[in-house]
């Protein structure tokens, strides 16, 4: 801080500068950080980070509180549970509520298996802000730190400060359970430009890269690991299956729309000496039409390939949807201009 800079500047400035994810990560400073802050508000907790693959069975705190929550949400009614704010996050509660059941299972691939849903359950409970979780995204909390400064209130100044200074050192998220305070550091975190500012993506692994969880997105859509990491595996079943609009338009668009036209079965609507036009019809969203024409150009061989180019699902004829392609409105048009050419 300079010396005419006021504090609360310089804190904003600060914080300002640490949302850059991932930026430093002192794990000592944070360790030591959280400490002055549990101090200040009187309570005793231990204070340990949640390192990339950490396992719930490993972490008997942890654990206790997710059983606590299981016996909650076994409580409550199915359709409260899906008032989850996100559906995946009500997927995985349901599915940690039949875990409950089969952790008394005889079967060792059953008891497996309930452990993996009790660890994406736990997942959920640390990253989510539904209902009475004990747990916090960091960087909305630690602004009242500014805010203390600005007011000179010193007694609020006391509790923010240290809080403050965690999240500067790389502390992201904080999860209390009964006797122990879990912090998690700040993610790597990869983005594209667009026109309004900016969305995460990452063509080549989790756009969201945490030790929590890593988490996908295909150009600010989420989505599940294998739709990045293996789309080679992405069937026509599952992009059918597929509920969300916008996910399965990224499941199209990484098993491309041709394959998906010839692999799907897609209805022939018309023919001509132009082309043959393809319609596959979409549950809730508007249907694939696609014309396939053979390329002008020969291969060695002589063959001519084929290949598929989408058009407007209001088109209705082959000649029309090539004319489309050139950018002419229908076959007329593009008949004129092709004689005019010549």
């Amino acid at each position: 801080m300079s010396p005419t800079e006021p504090s609360s500047k310089s804190a904003l400035r600060r914080f300002t500068e640490a949302c850059n994810y991932p930026g430093v990560i002192d794990e000592a400073a944070v360790d030591a950080q959280l400490r002055r802050y549990l101090q200040a508000l009187g309570i005793k907790r231990d204070v340990r980070q949640l390192q990339r693959g950490w396992k719930l069975e490993n972490e008997p705190a942890l654990k206790k509180y997710v059983d606590e929550v299981l016996a909650e949400f076994a409580r409550r009614a199915p359709k409260d549970i899906l008032d989850a704010r996100d559906a995946r996050a009500a997927r995985d509660a349901r599915a940690a509520l039949d875990a409950r059941a089969a952790l008394d299972a005889l079967d060792a691939r059953a008891a497996r298996a309930a452990l993996d849903a009790l660890q994406r359950f736990a997942t959920w409970c640390i990253g989510s802000t539904w209902w009475r979780w004990w747990g916090c995204e960091m960087s909305w909390m630690v602004t009242s730190h500014v805010g203390a400064l600005q007011l000179a209130n010193t007694a609020l100044q006391a509790c923010t400060e240290p809080l403050f200074e965690a999240f500067i050192a790389g502390a992201w998220i904080l999860h209390w359970t009964e006797d122990t305070v879990y912090w998690i550091a700040k993610p790597t975190v990869h983005v594209e430009p667009i026109a309004q500012g900016r969305r995460l993506h990452n063509s080549s692994g989790p756009a969201l890269d945490s030790d929590l969880e890593p988490i996908y997105f295909w150009h600010g859509v989420m989505v599940d690991d294998f739709v990045v990491e293996r789309p080679e595996t992405i069937t026509v079943e599952q992009i059918q299956k597929e509920r969300n609009a916008e996910v399965r338009r990224v499941l199209l668009e990484r098993y491309t729309f041709p394959r998906y036209i010839e692999d799907s079965g897609a209805k022939k609507i018309h023919e001509d000496e132009f082309g043959e036009l393809y319609r596959a019809e979409l549950d809730g969203d508007e249907p694939i039409v696609m014309v396939r024409v053979l390329n002008s150009t020969a291969e060695d061989d002589g063959s001519r390939k084929p290949y598929f180019l989408r058009v407007p699902p209001t088109i209705a004829r082959a000649r029309d949807a090539v004319a489309w392609t050139f950018g002419y409105e229908n076959s007329t048009a593009y008949a004129k201009a092709l004689v005019q050419q010549a």
